[in-house]
């Protein structure tokens, strides 16, 4: 029961923001489009920015769900497809005062993104250590793509952005995570490291 009134009501947030500024929408028209009432929105949102939190977290989960993680830059694209399927919702994001909820949303989403790369490069790199969560610059960086790409009109194709920035090869982005295996040398090919005894 719980599950289903708090997916109903994100549901019915969803479509509100989705025809008009998050600004203009109140507790009130977000209870009156499901079966519910103000009572139980209160039970499991403290306000509707809570309830756009939560709203956006399911996105952003929906987005990393069944991932192919072998292709990184397509996960990656995958978060600008399922921006661009949803940009008049996210618009009204963007534009009102739950503009931070955006910015928050694109970052879990890279972040459970490079979770999934990680644990597909844990079978490959066979029990390395690999450092604490080293890749925040380039993390913060991938956030920064996609929202001038969004808040710039969503005018650059993002396979060709996404080509021409993160042209990056599996060695490479395994240094940027920290996958502690190979080091590159000075021509950037990577040598196996070696220990003299």
């Amino acid at each position: 029961m719980d599950s289903i009134a708090k997916h109903e009501l994100s549901t019915s947030l969803e479509e509100l923001v989705t025809k008009t500024s998050f600004d203009d929408v109140s507790v009130k028209l977000i209870v009156s489009n499901t079966s519910f009432n103000r009572q139980t929105f209160y039970y499991h949102f403290q306000d509707k920015f809570d309830c756009l939190q939560y709203t956006l977290s399911e996105f952003a989960d929906k987005i990393a769900s069944d991932m192919d993680y072998s292709n990184w830059q397509e996960c990656y694209l995958r978060i600008f497809r399922y921006i661009d399927y949803h940009k008049e919702f996210m618009q009204h994001i963007v534009d009102s005062q739950a503009y931070s909820l955006f910015t928050d949303f694109v970052l879990q989403s890279i972040d459970l993104m490079l979770h999934g790369v990680l644990k597909s490069l844990q079978k490959d790199v066979s029990r390395n250590r690999m450092q604490e969560q080293p890749w925040k610059l380039f993390e913060y960086g991938l956030q920064g793509i996609i929202i001038n790409w969004f808040t710039d009109g969503l005018r650059e194709n993002p396979e060709l952005l996404v080509n021409d920035l993160l042209n990056i090869d599996m060695p490479h982005l395994k240094m940027l995570l920290g996958v502690d295996t190979d080091r590159i040398d000075q021509t950037g090919h990577f040598v196996h490291s070696t220990s003299t005894i």
